[in-house]
């Protein structure tokens, strides 16, 4: 169906929010908000670098998953959802190179089996 309100919007505003409450939580450990101010205006740009591709790809997820909304009902955008779990695993597998024990892989078919399931 249609929607009242702006898909980005909704996702800009959630995560203004969460911005918004990790530096206040910053500001309580530094002291003050100058310091929690400093010290993330003082971090690289390698560092910033290093989560500006995450973070691209939260937001597009995010779009996303509002979009899903509008066009999926709700036990089928849950489910899609869930899988992402499996492929995540898979591909951070895939990607790092690294073994996954058995009780791992065993858990992540266990989640996406019940998943598609519920």
């Amino acid at each position: 169906g249609s929607s009242g309100y702006s898909l980005p919007s909704v996702v800009l505003l959630a995560e203004f929010t969460k911005l918004c409450i990790s530096l206040c939580f910053l500001t309580a450990e530094s002291g003050s908000i100058s310091q929690a101010l400093k010290d993330v205006l003082g971090t690289s740009v390698r560092t910033w670098l290093a989560f500006a591709f995450p973070s691209a790809l939260y937001s597009l997820n995010n779009n996303l998953d509002m979009l899903n909304n509008q066009h999926m009902d709700p036990a089928t955008e849950q489910v899609l959802v869930q899988a992402k779990i499996l492929t995540t695993g898979i591909v951070w597998w895939w990607v790092f190179v690294r073994t996954m024990g058995g009780r791992k892989w065993f858990a992540l078919v266990l989640l996406f089996l019940g998943a598609v399931s519920a």
